[in-house]
């Protein structure tokens, strides 16, 4: 899998000046290193007091600035990790599916466009398929650049939609996620493009069905997310739009119903708990209903799981996100809430955790203090 086209992405409109301050920087540095180099050659540098001339202190003084603004970048983005939630309309889950049905035992993929929110999530409007000179093989798919091109170009400019992600399938491989060529492939793109986030779907069949996930890469993570779907049981608005004016364009796939299954979402997802650690207070059922009492509570939030097996939640509120996360000594510990908020700043919101034994009541307050403070 690999990226055919180099579409206008958010990351190319919202950091321009960020971008070239970095590219500035290295250029300033070559040329402060080439001259360091040069005096060196003519033994005029002393390595204890090393005598700059008016001009490389000039570009000492110009790198200083450009690094805290290099600086400032990224302290700000470390914070936002790959959102744990992908939303797409149904129209376009439905048509990635009849796209898989098509090749069942052959990877075949397309694009997605869409546009990301301002808490980092992406919003799938419009899914493409393979163009008709795609390169379809049994561990690997290519998609038809001229098609894409043809395609892509009007869904970005005419539409206003950014092309966020890729799909492709593992068809019968039994491959539910990334592969290592896959992650590293996507890795490197994002960086080499400076796309900031990307989403990649990776879908699955057997003769008769199929199932789509989703991974959210991000510039500043080593480590992509499993988003759960945020289905909407409605047409996209830009289905019919966009299938009417590239009509004599589109290629659409030759199945007509599609059949989704075992799809990991916030609906299916909400309610089931996770594996846990034995000494970990959730592993005992009794708590893992409390949990639950939790979660109906907030409302509109979804759990996760980190690596070391800790349970965290995602709140969605107005024009924030609450991650809650439940440390190892919980409940004699109290949670952690870290927010994001749509102006993309980060903090970590502490208040007073009162332990009584009562723990639904004693998080409905804590939580109540959290938003009423935060």
């Amino acid at each position: 899998m690999c990226l055919n086209l180099k579409l206008l992405t958010s990351a190319e409109v919202a950091k321009p000046e960020v971008e070239n301050a970095m590219s500035k920087k290295r250029n300033l540095l070559r040329r402060l290193t080439e001259r360091k180099q040069e005096k060196r050659k003519l033994g005029s540098v002393d390595k204890n007091d090393y005598d700059r001339t008016d001009k490389e202190d000039a570009l000492v003084n110009e790198t200083r600035d450009l690094n805290r603004v290099e600086s400032l970048n990224i302290n700000l983005t470390d914070n936002n990790l790959p959102a744990s939630i992908a939303i797409i309309y149904k129209s376009e889950l439905d048509y990635i599916s009849r796209c898989i049905l098509d090749s069942t035992n052959i990877e075949t993929g397309g694009q997605l466009f869409g546009f990301w929110t301002a808490d980092k999530v992406p919003v799938v409007l419009y899914a493409i398929g393979p163009g008709p000179h795609a390169n379809h093989q049994s561990a690997f798919f290519n998609q038809d650049v001229d098609y894409l091109t043809r395609v892509g170009r009007p869904i970005v400019e005419h539409f206003g939609l950014q092309h966020i992600g890729e799909w492709h399938s593992h068809h019968q491989l039994g491959l539910a996620q990334p592969s290592g060529h896959d992650a590293n492939t996507m890795l490197s793109t994002i960086r080499d493009k400076h796309l900031v986030q990307f989403l990649l779907c990776i879908g699955n069949c057997t003769n008769t069905s199929s199932t789509l996930n989703a991974f959210n890469f991000s510039e500043y993570s080593q480590h992509y997310v499993k988003a759960q779907w945020c289905i909407k049981e409605i047409e996209s608005p830009f289905r019919k739009l966009i299938d009417n004016e590239l009509a004599p364009f589109l290629v659409h796939p030759r199945t007509i119903q599609a059949n989704i299954e075992n799809v990991y979402s916030t609906e299916s997802q909400q309610n089931l708990p996770p594996e846990y650690k034995e000494s970990y207070w959730f592993s005992i059922k009794e708590n893992r209903q409390i949990l639950k009492q939790i979660m109906d509570t907030l409302g509109n939030c979804t759990i996760q799981q980190d690596r070391d097996g800790y349970v965290y939640l995602s709140k969605v509120g107005n024009n924030y996100i609450d991650t809650i996360f439940f440390p190892d000594g919980f409940p004699k510990q109290p949670p952690r809430i870290k927010r994001r908020c749509s102006d993309n700043s980060v903090c970590e919101i502490n208040v007073a955790w009162d332990n009584s034994g009562d723990l639904l009541n004693d998080f409905i307050n804590f939580y109540s203090l959290v938003e009423r403070y935060g």
